[in-house]
């Protein structure tokens, strides 16, 4: 008859002594500690579970335990274990399986914040109501004025005039509504024009100097409308302060979720949009200015008279969500391609 050797706590003193457990019958276990014998059932103590190599114990109800070397006996001995707990342990027992099912929670975590989180915001942005959107907008606003941001100094005519051009141009989009358009000076962001989730576009003085024609302004602004119609900012806030929830519920803190309401306006200033909402809105201003009779080109003149050609950095702000036109020659040329097949006064979607 075979044995196991361990070491036996009575649960009332934390002296251990040398023991051995064996099975005199089947479903029965005998424990030999000193002059301490104890014969019981199998079914009536709790194995814990196998982790590695080392030592296992049997606990009894009385608060008494043994710790017992791992081995195949323990599980002939006594019922079975759960299938989770056997899975487990099968997959400890296989370095392959570890590395696969490594790759697996890697690659699975990578999908959730890759896909999982945008597509989530997408689908939740639109359930948003109107008020919060109002609120966090003023907020994001607010953190910038007085800061980066100072009244401008456009005269009155020239506001005006670029506001109804706006208006003309916007008019009949899904969420033209909320489409308005304001002015602030920026000597310190410089060239730039930003959306909020309200639809308040804000154009810096700068831009308005920096352009050659209002038709390069006017494709600034569909741009933005662009973000607006497919609420890219409103999704982008949406999906880093997802993220922060749910790594803090990884990392076991979750001080810090009851207060999205207050994160999210600073989420959506120091955020920038993706390369994938940036491609978005840019499609969606080359169709919305050919639909007007306006070329595509006039995005291309105003991103290289921002960006140098592509080669300078000039004009973005240090802000992450108002350095929302990274240069790239990529998006000049696609603006080119879209002029040439899609010539002024060519309607949207012909």
């Amino acid at each position: 008859m075979s044995e196991l050797h361990g070491i036996w706590y009575d649960g009332r003193s934390s002296r251990g002594q040398p023991a051995r457990l064996d099975s005199p019958s089947p479903g029965r276990l005998r424990l030999v500690a000193g002059e301490t014998v104890r014969e019981f059932d199998a079914a009536s103590v709790r194995l814990s579970p196998r982790l590695g190599r080392l030592a296992r114990q049997l606990r009894f109800a009385d608060g008494a335990h043994l710790e017992v070397e791992d081995a195949e006996r323990l599980d002939q001995w006594l019922p079975a274990r759960s299938r989770i707990e056997a899975g487990v342990d099968w997959l400890e027992r296989r370095r392959a399986a570890v590395l696969s099912a490594t790759v697996v929670l890697v690659l699975g975590v990578w999908g959730f914040f890759q896909l999982g989180l945008p597509w989530m915001a997408r689908e939740v942005a639109p359930l948003v109501p109107p008020a919060i959107e109002n609120t966090i907008s003023k907020q994001a606003l607010g953190l910038l004025d007085g800061h980066l941001l100072e009244p401008t100094r456009l005269p009155a005519a020239r506001r005006e005039a670029l506001q109804q051009a706006f208006h003309d141009m916007t008019r009949g989009l899904p969420r033209a509504d909320g489409l308005r358009l304001d002015f602030r000076h920026a000597p310190g962001l410089g060239p730039n024009a930003f959306v909020l989730p309200n639809g308040q576009v804000v154009m810096t003085d700068q831009l308005v100097t920096l352009a050659g024609d209002d038709e390069e302004l006017m494709a600034v602004l569909a741009h933005e409308a662009g973000h607006h119609e497919h609420r890219h900012g409103l999704r982008r806030a949406l999906e880093k302060s997802a993220m922060l929830v749910v790594v803090g519920f990884l990392f076991g803190d979750v001080s810090g979720t009851g207060a999205l309401s207050v994160s999210l306006p600073v989420l959506l200033v120091e955020q920038g949009f993706s390369r994938g909402h940036e491609t978005e809105a840019d499609a969606f201003a080359f169709s919305l200015l050919a639909g007007q009779g306006l070329s595509p080109e006039a995005f291309a003149r105003i991103m290289s008279r921002m960006t140098g050609d592509g080669k300078l950095d000039a004009g973005l702000g240090p802000m992450g969500y108002l350095s929302s036109h990274p240069p790239s020659a990529n998006r000049i040329e696609a603006a080119r391609r879209a002029a040439e097949e899609a010539p002024a006064g060519t309607p949207a979607g012909d």
